[in-house]
């Protein structure tokens, strides 16, 4: 070993230390601040990080498959920050820990050819290129939202919410370190990509046993005709979006590679079932985007492997079924699809509004080009987090239908609840909420302090709720009178149904809820308390007292400002032209690997590509990189595109594994 690879070796050590201990401190910082449970939540971490230096890349299993469930929001009331946050820092945190700890780095078992190191090369440089036109987009978001963020609970308008969509990136530039030492050998990277792929198949059945609860508690499992879409745990979507659309178009193609390198009759018929149970989530978000990205690209994968495969020593699954177990497969996924758009479907009257849908999204698409203005903004953009804000100041009829922000009086907390600024028919329509117990025993009875500068209503409920759709409430209208810089006592009873806590299988959730029904009027609340008869009190943190924990915004059926409903507009308004040449060249390079480059040769190269595929064309109709958890997964799929490295034996490579 020569003097000067000793010191790069010994300096890589310092900086992977440097980077475990700073993540470690982010760690356990954001744990302590946990709304709920901090003291669980800190020592949770601890044993994570532990588990992560012990166990070389099991955070590859781990990330994917905690994914859709590492979320609390409606519970914490965190919109920036999440649990899958602290459970990236704590595999940041022990993955460079061990690494540093390494006296000997692993030896690489093949070097890629001149050509396919070359494309590496490239594709990382576009990562890191992304990353830098990211900070640069990153101030001035921050700048346009005020400054320095204040505090943990912050909305899509405050300088947080910067953070918040850069997030996935820079837990990309992390974990590339992490990605290319997973696969730095051709041994090392079948074990990774299987790793990888099982955590996506955990992760999926995550959803779709959230799919399966929300609907037998909701629409009911058979109720296909109601205007109800399927949203799972993504509650990026309590301002509408198409979170669970990306993630099903990406984790769909990993139950084609479970069926494919299955290798027992056992294994096969499980995926099947997971197959059957995806088609099932896709089917009932009644969203074209997600039958075009999942069918397209589950299309040309059947038809590479049928044709193409053999070439490539691909062509042989690891296991065959019995050819009656396929086309029984075959038959129950198109009998379910037939149920599912039937005569009466909901789907249909979607179908029947495709050309009213598209020519709104046309201008949708054409507004939120407007928002730049200069040539500045052009190449760089608005800044990240920004679409938002600046569309609903900037276009006509695309204001918020409300606002919730916490502010501070003397040492005291207190939430500030605005109504839409000028649309009368908006009001309503965004709220503070709080997830509460079902309480069948009613009246419920609301008391609060309230003030407001001019006079206004005031709407009060308990709902039977997961996300977007109500079902009984429990309600009152209340009228607010003037009362300038004086607080007033207020209560109101609660009237509707009596509320049902569902089924063992499938309770209901509650849902409280706030919001201010005229425009141009905001009122001030605190202290407040919802009680039943036996006056048992339902709401956590009613004085604001910890800001807006337990505390969670949400809108209701007024979508428009949040997104731009395209990814590459998306990027395109806040990151700029460089931020979309950079990321569709990173794509491309991707692309590049797993189809010509030095992972041609994995068996699962194909369902790689599929998942990227699907990204890309429910991207044509629908916004990813707003929802940081679904941003993540495209970009740790495309760091495993580049750094891909297998030797051309098919599925043999991971049956080694």
């Amino acid at each position: 070993m020569t003097e000067s690879s000793g010191s790069e070796r010994k300096a890589r050590r310092l900086l992977f230390a440097a980077i475990s201990i700073a993540a470690l401190a982010w760690n356990l910082w954001l744990a302590a601040q946990h709304p709920l449970w901090p003291g669980f939540v800190l020592a949770a971490s601890c044993a994570w990080v532990v588990t992560a230096a012990m166990y070389p890349t099991i955070w590859l299993v781990v990330l994917p498959a905690a994914l859709p469930a590492l979320n609390l929001a409606p519970w914490t009331g965190w919109l920036v920050f999440d649990e899958f946050d602290l459970l990236v820092a704590g595999a940041v945190a022990g993955e460079f820990a061990r690494l540093a700890c390494e006296k000997r780095p692993s030896a690489r078992a093949s070097a890629p050819r001149p050509g396919d190191a070359r494309s590496q090369r490239f594709g990382t440089a576009m990562l890191i290129t992304l990353g830098g036109l990211a900070l640069t987009s990153l101030w001035p978001g921050l700048v346009s939202a005020g400054g320095s963020p204040s505090g943990l609970f912050q909305g899509y308008t405050e300088a947080l919410n910067s953070v918040r969509i850069v997030k996935p990136l820079a837990y990309a530039l992390l974990l590339l370190p992490l990605v290319r030492h997973a696969l730095c050998d051709i041994d090392s990277s079948a074990l990774a990509v299987r790793r990888l792929s099982i955590g996506m198949l955990f992760g999926l059945s995550i959803v779709m046993l959230a799919a399966l609860w929300e609907r037998a508690a909701n629409p009911g499992l058979l109720n296909f005709s109601s205007p109800y879409r399927t949203v799972a745990l993504f509650w990026e979507m309590h301002v509408g979006g198409a979170a669970i659309d990306g993630y099903l178009a990406m984790a769909t193609p990993f139950v084609a590679w479970a069926l494919w390198s299955s290798r027992s009759l056992v294994r096969w018929c499980a995926a099947a079932m997971l197959a059957l149970l995806v088609e099932y989530a896709c089917l009932t978000t009644f969203s074209r985007g997600v039958y075009l990205a999942v069918v397209g690209p589950l299309v040309l994968l059947a038809a590479y492997l049928w044709w193409q495969a053999p070439a490539r020593n691909l062509g042989r699954p690891a296991f065959r079924a019995p050819v009656a177990c396929a086309w029984a497969l075959l038959v129950a996924m198109v009998l379910q699809a037939t149920l599912v758009l039937g005569s009466d479907s909901f789907m249909l009257g979607r179908i029947g509004s495709t050309e009213r849908d598209l020519r709104s999204r046309l201008a949708h698409w054409q507004h939120g080009l407007g928002l730049l203005q200069t040539p500045g903004e052009w190449v760089l953009g608005k800044g990240l987090g920004r679409l938002p804000a600046e569309y609903a100041r900037a276009v006509p009829g695309g204001e918020f239908p409300g606002e919730v922000i916490v502010d501070v009086e003397q040492g005291n907390f207190f939430a500030r609840v605005a109504g839409p600024r000028s649309s009368g028919a908006l009001g309503g329509l965004y709220g503070l909420t709080q997830r509460v117990t079902v309480d069948a025993r009613v009246p419920l009875v609301v008391r609060f302090d309230v003030r407001a500068s001019r006079a206004t209503r005031l709407r009060l409920s308990v709902c039977e709720m997961h996300l977007l759709y109500q079902r009984r409430c429990n309600e009152a209208s209340v009228r607010i009178e003037a009362t300038g810089a004086t607080w007033r006592s207020m209560s109101a009873p609660l009237e509707g149904p009596q509320l049902a806590a569902g089924d063992w299988y499938a309770p209901h959730m509650g849902v409280f809820s706030v919001s201010v029904l005229e425009a141009d009027s905001v009122v001030d609340l605190d202290t407040l308390s919802l009680q039943s008869a036996d006056g048992l009190q339902h709401l956590k943190n009613g004085d604001f007292s910890r800001q807006l924990a337990r505390w969670f915004p949400a809108a209701l059926n007024q979508f428009l400002p949040w997104h731009i409903d395209n990814l590459y507009l998306e990027i395109l308004i806040e990151r700029g032209v460089c931020g979309l040449a950079a990321f569709m060249m990173l794509i491309g390079c991707a692309a590049w690997g797993l189809a010509f480059g030095a992972g041609r040769g994995s068996a699962v190269s194909p369902f790689l590509m599929a998942s990227l595929s699907g990204a890309l064309i429910v991207g044509l109709v629908s916004s990813i990189m707003d929802a940081p958890r679904v941003a993540f997964v495209l970009l740790l799929l495309i760091l495993v595109s580049l750094q891909l490295t297998a030797r051309p034996r098919g599925i043999d490579a991971i049956e080694a594994a």
